[in-house]
C-alpha cells in the first residue's frame, strides 16, 4: 500500500527553480533518506510536503487522499507528524509537561479547559512510555531549558511521535548531536513499527546508512538518483556531484 505518492511536484520562488517536476512514492514502512548538497531542494520539498509551502505545480497524495492544498492540521489528522530542523519547546516547562502538552493536544479532552492534563490517566502512561523509549524518564522533572541540546532533540522527536503517526517526516534529526546521541537516533528510529513509515532529510551519512532501505538524492532541485545504499555509494554522478569525487 502506498503511504505517499507524488506527482511532478515543483515550487518556484520567483525566478529560482526551487524544486522542478520530482516524482516518487513510498510504500507503508518505508525507511527513505532524501540527501543531497546545501541548496538542493530538500527543506522546500519537505514543507510542501507538509503544507507550509504550496506548490507551483503538482500533487501529492497521503494513504490514497489528494493533500495538494490541504491544510497542515489537516494532514496531521490524516496521520502525517513531523519534526523540524530548528527545535521549539517550551523552555520553562518541565520535559514531562512538555510531552503532556504535546499530547493533550491531539486528544479531544484538549477542549476542557478546567481540569489539568495530568488527571487524564491515558495522557499520563502514553507519556512516561515515550519518555522511556527515549531513554529520558529520569529526566522528566527536568526543566526543558536545563537538559542537553540532543536531550532536547530526542524530546522534539517524542513530540512528533505524541500524534501516533502512519507518516513521520525528520527534518535533520541528528543535527547538533554527537556521535553516540545520533546511534540513539538510529536506533529510535529502527525500534519504529512497520505501520510507520519514516521520510528523512539527513547530511548524517551514519544516520542515513544506518536507517535508510532507499536513498533519493536531490540536485539542484531534481531526483538524479534513487535507489538502495548500495546503489546510491556505487553511482558515479552521486560520488561526482555529491561526494566531490569524479
Amino acid at each position: 500500500m502506498e503511504a505517499l505518492r507524488v506527482e511532478g511536484l515543483s515550487k518556484d520562488f520567483g525566478g529560482v527553480q526551487a524544486v522542478q517536476n520530482i516524482s516518487f512514492s513510498l510504500e507503508v514502512g518505508e525507511r527513505i533518506a532524501i540527501i543531497g548538497p546545501n541548496g538542493a531542494g530538500k527543506t522546500t520539498l519537505f514543507n510542501m510536503l507538509n503544507g507550509q509551502l504550496s506548490p507551483t505545480a503538482g500533487r501529492m497524495f497521503l494513504f490514497g487522499q489528494e493533500i495538494t492544498a490541504m491544510a497542515t492540521y489537516r494532514r496531521a489528522h490524516l496521520g502525517q507528524a513531523r519534526s523540524f530542523q530548528l527545535i521549539s519547546l517550551f523552555p520553562g516547562l518541565t520535559v514531562f509537561h512538555n510531552l503532556l502538552l504535546a499530547l493533550h493536544g491531539t486528544k479531544p479532552s484538549r477542549l476542557g479547559m478546567f481540569r489539568s492534563t495530568t488527571d487524564y490517566g491515558n495522557i499520563v502512561a502514553k507519556a512516561e512510555d515515550l519518555l522511556h523509549s527515549m531513554g529520558l524518564w529520569e529526566r522528566r522533572n527536568d526543566p526543558m531549558r536545563t537538559i542537553s541540546y540532543g536531550e532536547q532533540r530526542k524530546v522534539e522527536i517524542a513530540l512528533s511521535l505524541a500524534s501516533e503517526p502512519r507518516m513521520l517526516l525528520l527534518d535533520e534529526p541528528s543535527t547538533g548531536l554527537s556521535a553516540a546521541e545520533s546511534k540513539e537516533i538510529v536506533d529510535m528510529i529502527r525500534d519504529l513499527g512497520l505501520d510507520i513509515t519514516v521520510l528523512l532529510v539527513a547530511h548524517d551519512m551514519d544516520l542515513v546508512f544506518g536507517v535508510a532501505e532507499r536513498i533519493m538524492v536531490l540536485h539542484y532541485g531534481q531526483i538524479i538518483a534513487d535507489g538502495t545504499p548500495r546503489k546510491i555509494q556505487a553511482d558515479s554522478k552521486v560520488r561526482e556531484i555529491y561526494i566531490g569525487i569524479e
